[in-house]
């Protein structure tokens, strides 16, 4: 399939950040990160090729009329006085781009040349995922060494009927700029589609890992549900998919006339080898009582790296907020497993531990559950540790949960 441009636009502060280009050329060339290597104005574009991490990119910058989108997701907290601005906008800077062979990396460079030319944008309206970004966060993503998590790239939508209907469509947008088809869950319901929404995002954030699309009817392995069953899925294109069902149903025939009717697939399931090996695929709902009993679900070793990298980048913020007034901190700590357990690729188990103290950069923590495949720990035991042992960390105050993703709230 055909990548789409990844299509992003950038809420400035104040208008007049965006009336001279000869300004925003500036901060591009010295931006130190990237270098351009082509660079022409056609109209009121501003048309590069930009090389970053050995890859040359196509980008076209350009204002345009803005209006806040209602329909949106909201990625992130906003002040009030942030939100005002944003509403009384009536321009925008457009960043479009053809995404690279790495989709988290392309993501990260766009994000960076947006920062480089608002540093003090207000928001960004990623028009390919339907997200609105905090200007805030986009700072910080942007200076980070460490690319955003995999779900910024896409969102995973759940649309339902009226009341009398139980049935929802879960549909993602975002994925056709990363070079794979938007993925579909059809005729779920309001009792179950969480757990299909949970699917379908670790799927997706998966696939963003694949260097080339799934084959359509091909098996792919995404957990272990309840006593040990596997649950492999696999991808219909959708023009089969909606046969399986009547055509009046919420995601049927009748939804596609206008939309949602190109470069996208439905997730089904293989429950069985002889399944998969006559190409018998099944509704996810099949395994619905399954995935209520917490599933499995596999996490990369890229992912954990890129985890573990973000945690320790900022890990500051989380030292800092021991000791403050109803704050408690939770703490991964990925620990060495017992010798018979130990891989090549992974000889970690990552698990939550309660922190108990913080000194000289380093914390007392409490192990908050028996390991797998470590015998001589069990929940309570007590020990010391350092950031160099850190895969992840929450922040938990009165008002809400904080990752390491979640530092922007630091600002507000």
């Amino acid at each position: 399939m055909m990548k789409t441009k990844s299509q992003m636009l950038a809420v400035p502060a104040q208008y007049s950040d965006i009336e001279e280009p000869d300004l925003l050329e500036s901060r591009l060339r010295e931006a130190a990160e990237f270098s351009i290597n082509c660079y022409k104005i056609e109209s009121d574009s501003m048309l590069l090729e930009i090389l970053y991490e050995q890859e040359a990119f196509q980008i076209e910058i350009y204002p345009m009329d803005f209006t806040l989108p209602e329909l949106y997701r909201c990625q992130h907290l906003f002040p009030d006085v942030d939100a005002d601005a944003i509403q009384r906008a009536q321009y925008g800077l457009a960043v479009e781009m053809e995404f690279g062979s790495n989709p988290l990396t392309s993501y990260h460079l766009q994000l960076k040349l947006i920062h480089t030319l608002l540093p003090d944008a207000l928001a960004v309206i990623d028009d390919s995922s339907e997200k609105i970004l905090s200007g805030r966060w986009v700072a910080l993503a942007a200076e980070s060494c460490v690319p955003p998590a995999p779900r910024y790239l896409f969102t995973a939508q759940a649309v339902a009927g009226d009341e009398e209907d139980a049935c929802v469509w879960l549909h993602t947008h975002g994925l056709k700029r990363c070079g794979h088809p938007e993925l579909e869950v059809l005729n779920s319901t309001r009792d179950n589609y969480q757990q299909h929404y949970n699917v379908l995002e670790t799927l997706a954030n998966r696939l963003l890992e694949e260097e080339e699309p799934l084959e359509f009817g091909a098996p792919f392995f995404l957990a272990y549900v309840a006593a040990g069953t596997p649950l492999v899925v696999t991808l219909i294109d959708w023009q089969e998919a909606v046969e399986l069902y009547p055509e009046d149903m919420l995601g049927g025939k009748r939804d596609r006339q206008e939309g949602h009717n190109e470069d996208t697939c439905v997730v089904f399931v293989y429950p069985s080898q002889e399944s998969l090996e006559e190409g018998r695929f099944s509704s996810l709902s099949i395994y619905d009582e399954l995935l209520e009993d917490n599933p499995i679900f596999m996490i990369s070793n890229e992912e954990t790296a890129r985890m573990r990298a973000l945690a320790t980048e900022r890990i500051s913020y989380f030292f800092n907020a021991f000791g403050q007034k109803d704050t408690k901190l939770l703490v991964k700590l990925g620990l060495l497993v017992d010798e018979e357990h130990r891989k090549q690729e992974n000889d970690r188990e990552h698990i939550w531990f309660e922190v108990l103290n913080v000194a000289n950069g380093r914390m007392t923590a409490k192990l908050t559950q028996d390991p797998y495949y470590i015998k001589g720990l069990h929940q309570g035991y007590e020990g010391d540790y350092g950031p160099e042992d850190v895969t992840d960390w929450l922040i938990f105050t009165p008002e809400r949960r904080i990752s390491p993703d979640d530092v922007y709230i630091f600002t507000l």
